[in-house]
């Protein structure tokens, strides 16, 4: 075989790898002025069933043919130099690629930065994106199935043997090309490489997000060290279980784990999509260099000999299996660790600004109690004069549903059904930068005790985690069915917590993500959560009209408080934790003593439903706010009225006071947000 020549051109100078079906030479090609060297790849009839071996070879030959030809003129997939069929035997001749093999460069124990990986993603995503766009979907993404090419250090994705044709291309009226998918498509024969492959590829129904997945894992085994199949998976959820192996940033692991979720519904759809979310962690890298686990550990990249795996890979072989263990502790798919320059140091404030959901009719407001006689002077003069209108901000473009303010009092969050975060300084009142991220209504928003961290929640079923500082985003946790309505950390800064229209409480841990408890906690939408001073209690108030307590460290529930005779939409514990607070869609506000479900006040003087509620700092003050455009403010203990506010012109979404008391900042559905002083 060595030596030989095919079809008078392409004498066969070294066996790269060879199966039944398929066969890899280094050759050279005579007829150039100068020989040069290429790879043929000769495609053969299997042993058995000639005939229609025969015909599935000209198909796999003709659909590789096809897709580099479509390929043509990209540059880091090989050029087709020429194909041809010989007595009923294919032949394609590629580009020559020199360069290493990333499974050479990622041997087993050698770990790289996650500088590099992120690198490797962009300039990979950026080959997927020219591949998927033009309906292909390669089905064999793979260390050795890539290789850094000398001469510019680009990598270059080989091997499209392996590929479908998974949709076509469709010119729309505005002639902007766009993919068709073709739903309903007969299932396939299951090609690719087990540790890589996921499940709907096994399946033999492969999709553009089968290829982002396999990449994932590529990411993950240059971070962790390990081999996919040597990898555990959840037993509930299939999820991958990596995140105990390495240290990675919150933003960088919420990415990994979107791109490796066990059904492809809850992966990134498209590689742009991956793209766009790491494009804030886009560094200056090179591929090489990678930290070996230990000192022995790490091979020699600099070597650049040819080898089988350097230049052209063939189709799986079928004797790989998968080993990937189950595990029996239930971990769930987010768990990374949060490795940026600031980290979440202490608690992060309870949710002040809480929203509503506009739904017909109001219900019934129960009885007004009868204001006490010895605060009825008090009651006729509520003393607004204390508070006072100094500033409105504008920029948000439709309704304000979240504020936030930082401990210190300097800095002012605000979030929009608009899609948007915006930061302020509260000192000087300007906009210091706008977040984008959330694709819905940015529902729930807290920050971190020193300022430096932003949490928030929105419509589109995620919580997402900031350095307000710079704007950028450090991560995003999946894992609810619907949207996000709150979100809240523990005194102590070690737990996540965030609820929503699911009826479920997730807690993650704050430090790197990974979801510690799922409790059902209410059947319908759970609108607030509230921590309690001592961070041993949290409390969740649900659309099912009831508050519930529960024992943060053991996920117990402790008491049902009811009483209110519509959803409570909003809570909080007094600054003591003796009492906690709520609003109602029932217009009214209740102060209870929680540990022993006592209702010590009913306050029912706002005309349409309470939605937002916040104690002042020493909490001798009560705050609400309505959708009948006020703020009122109660003395909690005698539950006397004292203030009552009135300056937007829609309805009140969220107040918070800030942490000395100076200052009042409310927002609302006029799209404005109020600093009273």
């Amino acid at each position: 075989m060595l030596g030989e020549i095919i079809k008078g051109q392409y004498q066969i100078v070294q066996i790269l790898s060879s199966s039944d079906y398929c066969q890899t030479y280094l050759a050279q090609d005579l007829v150039t002025p100068s020989p040069q060297a290429c790879i043929v790849k000769h495609l053969l009839p299997g042993p058995s069933g000639r005939t229609s071996s025969l015909s599935s070879l000209r198909r796999v030959f003709t659909r590789e043919v096809a897709a580099l030809e479509k390929l043509s003129t990209y540059s880091q997939v090989p050029q087709l130099l020429n194909y041809f069929e010989l007595d009923q035997q294919f032949y394609l001749v590629l580009e020559y690629i020199h360069g290493q093999p990333l499974n050479r460069v990622l041997a087993p124990g050698v770990r790289w930065s996650e500088t590099q990986v992120i690198d490797f993603l962009q300039e990979v995503l950026t080959i997927l994106e020219v591949i998927h766009a033009h309906g292909l979907i390669h089905r064999d993404i793979k260390p050795s199935n890539l290789i850094q090419r000398d001469s510019d250090g680009k990598l270059v994705l080989i091997d499209f043997g392996s590929v479908k044709q998974a949709w076509t291309q469709v010119v729309t009226a505005a002639g902007q090309t766009n993919a068709n998918f073709a739903m309903g498509i007969p299932a396939t024969m299951a090609i690719g490489t087990p540790g890589y492959m996921p499940s709907e590829q096994s399946r033999g129904r492969p999709r553009p997000n089968s290829d982002i997945y396999a990449l994932g894992m590529i990411a993950i085994q240059a971070l962790t060290g390990m081999q996919p199949t040597m990898l555990l998976e959840d037993a509930d959820s299939g999820e991958v279980i990596w995140q105990h192996l390495t240290n990675v940033t919150l933003a960088l692991g919420s990415i990994l784990n979107q791109m490796v979720r066990y059904h492809f519904t809850e992966r990134y759809q498209s590689a742009t999509e991956v793209l766009a979310d790491l494009q804030p962690l886009l560094p200056t890298a090179a591929l090489s260099q990678p930290t070996p686990i230990s000192r022995s550990s790490a091979p020699n990249s600099a070597s650049t000999a040819p080898n089988s795996s350097s230049h052209h890979a063939s189709a799986v072989n079928g004797s790989g299996t998968k080993s990937r263990r189950t595990s029996t502790g239930g971990q769930q798919q987010i768990a990374l660790w949060l490795g940026m320059a600031i980290g979440i140091t202490s608690a992060l404030g309870l949710i002040l600004g809480l929203y509503y959901a506009l739904r017909p009719g109001a219900k019934a407001v129960p009885p007004i109690a009868p204001p006490k006689a010895q605060f009825a002077a008090i009651a006729s003069n509520r003393l607004s004069d204390r508070y006072t209108l100094t500033q409105t901000l504008t920029g948000h473009t439709d309704s304000v549903w979240a504020i936030a303010v930082s401990q210190d009092g300097r800095t002012l969050v605000s979030g929009s059904a608009d899609k948007t975060i915006k930061v302020w300084d509260l000192q000087t009142r300007e906009l210091q930068r706008t977040l984008t991220g959330h694709t819905d209504t940015v529902r729930a928003i807290a920050l971190s005790q020193d300022g430096q961290i932003l949490v928030s929640g929105g419509g589109e079923k995620t919580v997402r985690l900031w350095n307000i500082t710079t704007g950028r985003p450090l991560g995003r946790l999946l894992g609810h069915g619907g949207p996000v309505w709150t979100v809240a950390i523990s005194q102590d800064g070690q737990t996540l917590f965030s609820a929503g229209e699911d009826g479920t409480v997730k807690l993650w841990n704050a430090q790197n993500g990974q979801l510690h408890r799922t409790l059902p906690a209410h059947d319908r939408r759970v609108f607030s959560l509230a921590v309690s001073p001592n961070g041993q209690t949290f409390a969740t108030g649900s659309i099912d009209r009831t508050i519930k307590l529960w024992d943060l460290a053991t996920g117990r529930l402790l008491r049902t408080l009811t009483g209110h005779t519509d959803a409570v939409r909003a809570i909080t514990f007094s600054p003591d934790g003796q009492h906690l607070a709520s609003t109602s869609w029932d217009k009214t506000v209740k102060i209870w003593n929680w540990r022993t479900g006592e209702q010590l006040q009913t306050l029912a003087e706002h005309e349409h439903r309470t939605v937002a509620i916040a104690y002042g700092h020493d909490g001798n003050t009560l705050m609400s706010a309505s959708l009948d455009r006020t703020i009122k403010i109660w003395q909690p203990q005698s539950g006397q009225l004292l203030h009552d506010l009135l300056a937007h012109t829609d309805w009140v979404l969220a107040i918070v006071p800030s942490p000395r008391g100076q200052t009042l900042v409310s927002s609302s559905k006029d799209r404005t947000i109020k600093i009273w002083e």
